[in-house]
């Protein structure tokens, strides 16, 4: 189970009620990516999510974003898939320049491996519509995890800073914080006056409201640059690697290069000033990546 159940507080049956350091970017983070994604899908694929959406109800990528998370942490009796947990991260360790599968994935159950699968699934035009709207969730979700740096990197088998504890600004969630759930929402919460309410319910408008300040931010050439890797050969494969290899560098040279070296220390405005524009962008370049890897996968 590795790092996801590390800060989990407790586990509801029936209901699944976890810590939120359990959540890659955490339900807010990944909305926003979906929602930076939406706007920018072309009206094929947008069609083609709306009809996959609509099996469940559901009418925006950002109410499914998330399910990825609260699936595997329920039990099996309760409809979970613990299996998935692995799903979510690559652990290369920062000592190491960047992913290598024989070596960070040999059983082929990460982030890096499974999700190139789903991107597969979903393009499946022949496949039953319920498995492709698995598949868009599982793809909406591991674009967004996989740009979170500490979900491609650990450091001493500290299961991508899950044992690093610290505080925030003098203060810990729920009386514990770590590197980890620092990156996942601490900061963006913090820095976007986001808050998480009962059973890990948000504001759907205000991610919006955040999501479009981002998206507002990003240019046509950066758009290019950004989804270049998804026309070049060995695509989808081999754009997900160069991600996680993004994300690992910025794990090795910020998310630990800018900690301070004591245990338990205190961060605040000099950490926030050098991690927060990179969470901000990683946000950015998965909304966009995600908007590409779906129009390429729904606009047939």
């Amino acid at each position: 189970m590795r790092r996801w159940f590390l800060g989990v507080a407790s586990t509801v049956l029936g209901l699944g009620l976890l810590h939120t350091s359990a959540y890659a970017w955490g339900p807010y983070g990944h909305a926003m990516v979906a929602d930076i994604a939406q706007e920018r899908l072309t009206p094929q694929a947008a069609a083609a999510v709306h009809q996959l959406l609509a099996l469940e109800g559901h009418k925006s990528l950002d109410q499914v974003a998330s399910w990825p998370d609260t699936m595997g942490h329920l039990p099996v009796g309760h409809g979970g898939h613990p299996e998935t947990l692995k799903w979510h991260y690559v652990d290369t360790d920062v000592v190491n320049p960047a992913y290598v599968h024989e070596r960070d994935c040999a059983d082929s159950n990460c982030v890096v491996e499974r999700l190139p699968e789903e991107i597969a699934l979903l393009s499946n035009v022949h496949a039953a519509p319920a498995v492709r709207l698995e598949a868009l969730k599982w793809v909406v979700h591991l674009v967004g995890d996989l740009h979170q740096p500490l979900h491609a990197a650990e450091r001493d088998h500290d299961m991508g800073g899950n044992t690093i504890h610290l505080t925030y600004y003098g203060e810990s969630a729920h009386g514990h914080m770590n590197l980890h759930a620092l990156w996942d929402e601490g900061i963006l919460n913090r820095q976007d006056h986001l808050v998480v309410g009962p059973h890990y319910s948000i504001d759907y408008s205000a991610a919006g409201a955040a999501a479009q300040q981002l998206s507002a931010q990003i240019t046509p050439e950066q758009v290019r640059y950004w989804t270049q890797d998804l026309s070049a050969p060995g695509a989808p494969y081999r754009a997900v690697m160069d991600w996680v290899d993004e994300s690992h560098e910025l794990a090795r040279s910020v998310a630990y290069g800018a900690l301070p070296s004591q245990d338990h220390p205190d961060l605040g405005d000099t950490y926030t000033a050098v991690a927060w524009p990179i969470i901000q962008l990683r946000l950015e370049q998965a909304g966009v990546r995600l908007a590409g890897v779906l129009n390429q996968s729904l606009g047939q």
